[in-house]
C-alpha cells in the first residue's frame, strides 16, 4: 500500500494545495499570496473566502478558503474546483481590489470572475444577476477555467 493510501490528509490537502498553484499561476499570474485552505462543512455553501482568519502564535494572519467536502462526490472535480478558485477571486480582491460590505459580490469581484472564466450568477443559470449577496457561478466554455482545468 502506498503511503498516500494511509494518509487521505495529505492526499486530500495536497491535491488542493497543488490545484491552488495550478490555478494561481494560470488565473492569476501567480499574484496571489498563499492562504490556508480548510474542508468545512458549512451548511448551505460550496464554499467561502475569510480575510485574516488565522494567526499564528507570532501573531502573523493567513486567509482562509474553505471547501465543503459534503458536495464533492455529487459536483466532481470540475465544479469543486471552480469553487475553489469562485473563492480565489474574493482573495484576489481582498488584496488587490475593494471588496463590498458583508457578504457582499460586487461587479469588481463579478469582472473577475468573467476575466478568469467563471461566470457569476445568483441562480446557477445564465441570465442571473452577476452581483448580490448568495452568489454562485458556471463554467464559461473555452474560458480561462475551462483551459486551465483541462490542464
Amino acid at each position: 500500500m502506498n503511503a498516500s493510501a494511509l494518509n487521505p490528509t495529505a492526499q486530500s490537502y495536497g491535491e488542493l494545495q497543488s490545484a491552488y498553484r495550478h490555478f494561481n499561476d494560470r488565473l492569476f499570474s501567480g499574484e496571489l499570496p498563499w492562504c490556508l485552505i480548510t474542508l468545512q462543512r458549512e451548511k448551505k455553501t460550496y464554499g467561502y473566502f475569510w480575510s485574516s482568519q488565522f494567526k499564528s502564535t507570532q501573531g502573523e494572519s493567513t486567509d482562509e478558503i474553505a471547501l465543503n467536502p459534503k458536495h464533492f462526490a455529487d459536483r466532481g472535480p470540475k465544479m469543486v474546483l471552480s469553487t475553489l478558485v469562485h473563492e480565489m477571486a474574493h482573495l484576489w480582491q481582498c488584496h488587490f481590489g475593494k471588496p463590498g460590505r458583508g457578504k457582499y459580490h460586487n461587479a469588481q469581484w463579478a469582472d473577475k470572475m468573467e476575466e478568469i472564466g467563471l461566470m457569476p450568477t445568483d441562480t446557477g443559470l445564465p441570465g442571473g444577476k452577476r452581483t448580490g449577496d448568495h452568489m454562485t457561478h458556471y463554467v464559461i466554455a473555452g474560458g480561462g477555467f475551462d483551459l486551465a482545468f483541462a490542464e
